[in-house]
């Protein structure tokens, strides 16, 4: 034996000795051909002014983050102020050394304590056991909970709370233990005071938690995306949809000021609700009359339209003896005949039927609905769950109702905040734990606004915001209208359209070519000589950029009802027809309009100035999200013209995100961009103004720090020592802040076009203010809130205020100001294009079994090929 032992290790040192002789072999080759690349040139070099990757790209954040704007700038005063009256009202502390400890709450069933400590039970099972916890005891009504994982109460208690809670068919496992996190008013006081130094978050998280328990105390009270509702209200009923009706509650945040500390900005919200209660079939055929739910199978068609609608919907079966809350993954194939997986293979219909005798499967040949637990339950044995939120992305139509009802003038608004205010109040008083010593101020706060002087327009072109003439026209635009549908006077539309391009200046071509096809013989009738006028009844606007884009040709849709309602008749809107003849300006080279720049400092005009904008769309469900950038090629960035083109690119979310807010490609875009001006103009910028949508102020410290390094990677790139001045702005309208106009008598108006309110309710550590760029034509004006983060170049608060608002002046297809900065809305716009042509390309594709298209094959099938002119407007 010992010898055998012997032998064996000697045969393997031999196998191992082969098989090292064998990989020094192999390797030789490889760096002997190594060797010898290094010695002859390469035969493309890297260009000298291409950088590596920066190893000290840690060191340079924190070099550009510490650069960040974190103090007000001075403002220097204007002669026109107005008056405002907001939603926000300051909060009362009757001591400053309130300390609010946070503990961590845990739900876990009984035998799964392996699993995530994070995971949390349904809603529903949250909220019965949380009251289990305060009628059994263990904690009292001095508690505030968030509804999730977060404990709040100003009680120090270091006993951890294990209780084991029979919740019927499964047992819960519920501990609460304290965790490091106290938060303190007096820390934020401090930063507000101190100015120029973060706030801390955890001291309002905890306020705001404590403020939306408070509402939720109230009876008969719902929470709903941190708002909370009255769930005996009637609600608004909506006409396109019987089944839907409209919520109106209070809602109620927490926000830390530069002028007045600590608020709350109170306001009423709306939400689309499923009044419910009745069977799931019953349900089906309100909203989808011409789908026949009788006792046969579905058409194919039929059953993915259901699927689409349903998914989502919360529902509860009818032969449940304890109430039970289910989700509609989809309407299955099989019908109630089909076996379930059990020994004895059985049916849907014979195992529901014996199980519940009392209940009996009416409809057995029609489909079962598919739960997302995995089940598959007859559609008459289901019922809605009546109260839950609207589940779908509203529609057009949907929209436009919910629009009407919920937008609220100022006269009408102001009134419904102070009811929600008292409502506010009332929870507060009642429900609020006594020791905490927290109110609200009677009064909403009042603030200061400024009007900006309004610029002027070269020439004579527009009126009181409306354009006479162009500025500049290309010299002849020839024209092709395709019709895609049947129309009626199409003659007139054509006069119509020639006599308004005359007035304003507009050379269309005497001979306008006319077409008639449908949709799937649309590209061989698409002309790259002429503007492509699309008509359509129901316009396929995915399908028809995806052609424009694989004929390299330029197209401008237009829906036939617009035409019918607004352009053609005996009261034709001129103003709906003039919109129309300044995309087809733009998009074929010319200039609409110029603005003066009377207001500016000359010092941004000394060297050529690059306007970007950049957005971010995203999809739910697996789908790579769309960045798009754009960036003027001229130096006439305050004109409306096609001087901005687009870069889009695709990027995949990384594992376990829904998706990445900051732009990944966004050094290649910018570079491409650089190299695009200088090749137009013959220099380079020397100063970026760089505009950001999309951004929360929690995600200044990531997404705006990894694009402004991108950017500055970018002109290095170009060349080594090339380092324009950069300046990052962020703008965003996703606020609750409101403000009002006081007018003759005690009546309340919208602010004028061009008010700035720059001090009192904004934030206070950051150069921030608001502007009313646009006229409030429906409800209450919404001003936009913009952060200017970094700026090289210095430029005063004054110079922000006025050359935001001329910005928003030069949006080329309308002759008014709009709310945002026209180069953040052609982001948008570009990206509103992209995603439809994604929808379209990739109608049908399964995303939610993994990455399967790499994101160069994506970019490469989304993209324009033509990208010299603006399409997307």
């Amino acid at each position: 034996r010992i010898q055998i032992l012997f032998e064996q290790m000697a045969r393997r040192q031999r196998n191992r000795r082969r098989q090292q002789q064998q990989q020094q072999q192999q390797q030789q080759p490889q760096q002997q051909q190594l060797q010898q690349q290094q010695q002859r040139p390469s035969a493309n070099p890297t260009p000298k002014n291409e950088i590596p990757h920066d190893p000290n790209k840690n060191r340079r954040l924190d070099e550009i983050h510490s650069k960040f704007i974190r103090k007000r700038l001075p403002v220097n005063p204007r002669n026109i102020t107005v008056d405002l009256d907001t939603n926000s009202y300051k909060v009362i502390f009757k001591s400053r050394d309130v300390k609010i400890h946070q503990y961590d709450l845990a739900m876990r069933k009984e035998g799964n304590e392996s699993s995530d400590p994070n995971e949390m039970p349904p809603p529903g099972i949250r909220e019965k056991l949380f009251n289990q916890l305060i009628s059994g005891g263990y904690i009292n009504s001095n508690w505030a909970w968030d509804g999730n994982k977060n404990l709040y109460t100003n009680i120090l208690q270091d006993d951890i709370i294990n209780v084991r809670m029979d919740m019927g068919r499964k047992v819960y496992l519920v501990s609460v233990q304290r965790t490091p996190m106290t938060a303190s008013v007096q820390d934020v006081i401090t930063a507000i005071q101190d100015g120029g130094v973060e706030v801390p978050q955890d001291p309002i998280t905890a306020l705001n938690a404590i403020f939306l328990h408070c509402l939720k105390s109230m009876p008969s009270r719902v929470a709903i995306k941190n708002s909370v509702y009255d769930e005996n209200q009637q609600g608004y009923p909506l006409p396109s949809n019987s089944q839907l009706r409209l919520w109106k509650g209070t809602r109620a945040k927490i926000t830390p000021t530069g002028g007045f500390g600590i608020t709350v900005r109170v306001i009423r919200k709306h939400e689309v609700i499923i009044p419910g209660g009745s069977n799931l079939i019953a349900f089906i055929e309100k909203n989808h009359s011409n789908i026949r739910m009788n006792n046969n199978i579905l058409r194919d068609n039929d059953r993915k339209t259901l699927s689409t609608f349903l998914k989502g919907l919360k529902v509860t079966p009818t032969y449940a003896s304890y109430p039970r809350k289910l989700t509609v993954k989809c309407i299955s194939t099989d019908d109630s005949f089909s076996t379930i997986e059990s020994p004895e293979g059985i049916t849907i219909k014979t195992y529901l039927e014996d199980k519940y005798p009392r209940f009996r499967v009416t409809k057995p040949e029609l489909n079962c609905a598919e739960l997302t637990n995995g089940n598959k339950i007859p559609l008459e044995l289901l019922q809605v769950i009546p109260n839950q939120p609207y589940y779908k992305d509203i529609d057009a139509k949907l929209q436009r109702d919910v629009i009407q009802k919920a937008c609220m003038w100022p006269k009408d608004l102001k009134p419904a905040i102070e009811e929600e205010h008292c409502t506010v109040t009332e929870s507060l008083n009642h429900y609020l734990p006594s020791q905490l010593g927290i109110s609200v101020s009677s009064s909403p706060i009042t603030v200061e606004g400024t009007v900006l002087q309004q610029p002027r327009f070269k020439g004579s072109g527009i009126t009181n915001g409306k354009l006479s003439r162009v500025e500049r026209s290309p010299q002849m635009i020839k024209l092709k209208i395709i019709y895609l549908c049947k129309v009626t006077n199409a003659k007139e539309f054509e006069q119509k359209l020639r006599e308004k391009s005359r007035q304003m200046g507009i050379k269309i071509h005497k001979d306008i070519e006319l077409a008639y096809c449908n949709m799937d013989n649309l590209g061989s009738h698409l002309s790259q000589e002429h503007l492509n006028l699309i008509i359509d009844k129901n316009l396929d606007y995915g399908r028809i950029k995806l052609e424009e884009s694989a004929q390299e040709v330029k197209t401008q849709c237009l829906d036939w009802f617009t035409v019918e309602r607004k352009i053609t008749g005996s009261k034709p809107d001129w103003t709906t027809l003039a919109n129309i003849l300044l995309k087809m300006n733009v998009k074929c080279g010319g200039l609409n309009w110029t603005l003066e720049c009377d207001n500016l400092p000359p010092t941004i005009f000394s060297e050529p100035v690059m306007i970007l904008g950049a957005d971010v769309t995203h999809f739910n469900d697996g789908r790579p999200s769309i960045a798009s950038v754009v960036a003027n090629f001229s130096d006439s960035f305050l004109g409306a013209g096609s001087d901005f083109l687009s870069e889009i690119s695709v990027q995949y979310p990384k594992e376990n995100r829904k998706a990445i807010e900051h732009i990944i490609d966004m050094k290649n875009i910018v570079t491409k961009m650089l190299r695009e001006f200088r090749k137009r103009t013959g220099e380079k910028p020397g100063k970026l103004i760089y505009y950001r949508d999309g951004v929360s102020m929690g995600q200044f410290e990531t997404v705006v720090l990894e694009e402004l390094y991108s950017i500055q990677e970018a002109c290095t790139s170009l060349e080594t020592c090339y380092k324009p001045k950069i300046s990052v702005v962020v703008c965003t309208k996703r606020h609750e802040q409101r403000f009002m106009k006081k007018e003759n008598g005690n009546k309340f108006g919208n602010p004028s076009p061009g008010t700035v309110v720059c001090d009192g309710v904004t934030a206070p550590n950051y150069e921030n203010f608001y502007l009313f760029s646009q006229k409030g034509i429906q409800g209450t004006s919404i001003p936009c809130h913009y952060y200017v983060l970094y700026d090289d170049s210095k430029f005063s608060a004054n110079f922000w205020h006025t050359f935001t608002y001329y910005l928003c002046l030069t949006y080329a297809r309308c002759a008014k100001a709009v709310s945002y900065p026209s180069p953040v809305y052609y982001a948008h716009l570009a990206c509103a294009s992209a995603r439809a042509r994604f929808i379209q390309k990739y109608k049908g594709h399964n995303w939610s079994q993994g990455r399967k298209l790499s994101v160069s094959q994506v970019t490469k099938a989304i993209e324009p090929r033509n990208r010299n002119f603006m399409f997307y407007v």
